[in-house]
């Protein structure tokens, strides 16, 4: 069936308020990660947020692992499951994420993923998501640029390549396309995490994710 994400937005409810105790301010779960998002199909940012299968892609919260107060709920729910990878991230670290500067090693485009766009009956073109260069883009490549400079990291300023409908366009990845553009199931989290870091505060709110 293959790996999915799991994991839940953890709170400590009224985490701010100096009136709550220390030994009252602990961390339980909010919402199940599973009753916001639904469906695989955005490893991409699983990769860029969490460092699941990045390869090229520096991740944001890299495995960090499960945070060592983290709520009995989720502990247990990665025992069961033989969950891995796990890691972690607050709202105010959320909040304070550069979503437009590239998550690149160096800045580079990528090695193999490009901007595939359709170009319409009118000669424009519709961006559709971001895709795998094909091999007979790999092929056209190495014919216009070189056999050395096939990879759209490679290519030069400016290149493309069009094969029939499709324009392929090298891509230099940031968390926002990543996150929110080659994906909608993050915003309803990301939703939830806002609204309840204002009633609760920035730090008392965070994601807790593992795969399996």
């Amino acid at each position: 069936m293959g790996v999915d994400i799991h994991g839940a937005v953890e709170c400590r409810l009224w985490g701010k308020e100096p009136w709550v105790s220390p030994e009252r301010r602990q961390w339980s779960p909010a919402l199940d990660l599973y009753e916001l998002r639904t469906g695989r199909g955005d490893q991409l940012s699983w990769a860029c947020l969490f460092g699941y299968s990045g390869g090229e892609i520096v991740p944001l919260f890299d495995q960090r692992g499960l945070p060592d107060d983290v709520s009995e709920w989720v502990r247990t729910s990665v025992e069961e499951t033989g969950g891995h990878s796990a890691s972690y991230a607050t709202w105010a670290e959320l909040d304070a994420v550069g979503w437009d500067r590239p998550c690149m090693e160096g800045g580079r485009a990528s090695y193999a993923h490009v901007e595939q766009w359709l170009r319409q009956p009118d000669g424009t073109l519709a961006f559709e998501y971001f895709a795998w260069l094909p091999v007979d883009a790999w092929d056209a490549a190495a014919d216009l640029f070189g056999g050395d400079r096939d990879s759209p990291s490679d290519w030069p300023a400016g290149a493309e390549i069009e094969l029939g409908d499709h324009v392929y366009r090298p891509v230099v990845f940031t968390p926002r396309k990543l996150v929110f553009v080659d994906s909608d199931k993050w915003e309803p989290v990301f939703s939830v995490m806002r609204t309840l870091a204002g009633l609760h505060g920035d730090d008392n709110v965070r994601l807790v994710v593992y795969f399996c």
